[in-house]
């Protein structure tokens, strides 16, 4: 019978965003963490002061040796190789790695994707699937190759999609999920048991970075279509319209039948295609996020 220390692996993490924390917590408990890799501090909010990316933050809370490499060069990959890592894990890194950073000896790169891939490989696919109205999505742990998202599928979750999601439910639930998966997925890489199947090519869809006009809500487009946009985008960036002149962001809406009015008392809304849109949940330009009803009322007020 083999101890708990003999299974651990000794691993180096590629993670930025928020999406990666539950998994390099979960890595960190499971395994040996020797370094973490993240993006070098940006400029952000109002000030544009210098922030950690919340993996920064949360590996040096834990004690973890941070890398924050501007090109993933020869040289880095040479101190990455010389660590001696047998699983290279990366969670929402937002840069592409080189093939020979994938490539080096004794290690397995893996990958989790919130997506069921083939489908919705990129950049935005728990968006996506929000916004195309799906009732369920998936998690993929991949076999990284040098083409985005194409790797052999090592293991894969289906995930239910409620009615109520928005991204930042199913952000936050396809985070946890992917993070017990891959410590599951190392488990099997230590035993040598870990599976490998291809993808079908013929299956794959793609995703992109989501601009500004890609959340604009069109009321050409049906109610259904609005209200699905809104969750895509809830809480950021935000589905928006114009409003007497100004931005509104809509962060929560559901469909109602056609002729409803434009104001009630739990939201302002708006006529679509084939029916109509109560906003429940907004974002005045300029102004905090408020209930429709308090939207509706502060509008009355100004009246």
């Amino acid at each position: 019978m083999r101890s708990d220390r003999a299974e651990k692996l000794r691993v180096v993490f590629f993670g930025t965003s928020g999406f990666a924390l539950p998994s390099l917590d979960a890595l960190a408990r499971a395994h040996d963490l020797q370094a973490v890799v993240t993006q070098p501090d940006r400029p952000a909010g109002r000030g544009l002061k210098e922030r950690q990316s919340p993996v920064k933050a949360r590996a040096l809370s834990l004690g973890l040796d941070v890398l924050t490499p501007d090109r993933l060069d020869a040289g880095f990959v040479e101190r990455i190789a010389a660590l001696r890592p047998a699983l290279l894990a990366c969670i929402s890194y937002g840069n592409i790695l080189p093939a020979s950073l994938l490539g080096i000896d004794g290690m397995t790169p893996l990958n989790v994707h919130p997506s069921p891939l083939p489908e919705y490989r990129g950049a935005s696919p728990i968006q996506a699937a929000l916004r195309d109205g799906r009732t369920a999505t998936g998690v993929t742990i991949i076999w990284m190759s040098a083409k985005m998202d194409a790797g052999d599928i090592a293991l894969q979750r289906e995930i239910a999609i409620g009615s109520d999601d928005d991204y930042g439910a199913l952000h936050d639930r396809l985070a946890a999920v992917g993070a017990r998966l891959l410590v599951e997925a190392t488990g099997m890489l230590a035993r040598g048991e870990l599976p490998r199947e291809r993808q079908d090519e013929a299956r794959a869809t793609y995703t992109r970075p989501i601009g500004k006009d890609d959340v604009r809500i069109a009321t050409s487009s049906t109610a259904r279509a609005i209200v699905d946009l809104v969750r895509s985008a809830s809480p950021s960036p935000g589905a928006w319209l114009m409003h007497d002149g100004k931005r509104l962001k809509v962060l929560q809406a559901r469909v109602e039948p056609a002729g409803a009015g434009a104001f009630a008392a739990d939201g302002p809304g708006i006529a679509a295609a084939d029916g109509f849109v109560r906003f429940l949940r907004v974002v005045p330009e300029g102004k905090p996020a408020m209930s429709g009803a308090d939207f509706v009322r502060s509008t009355a007020r100004r009246e």
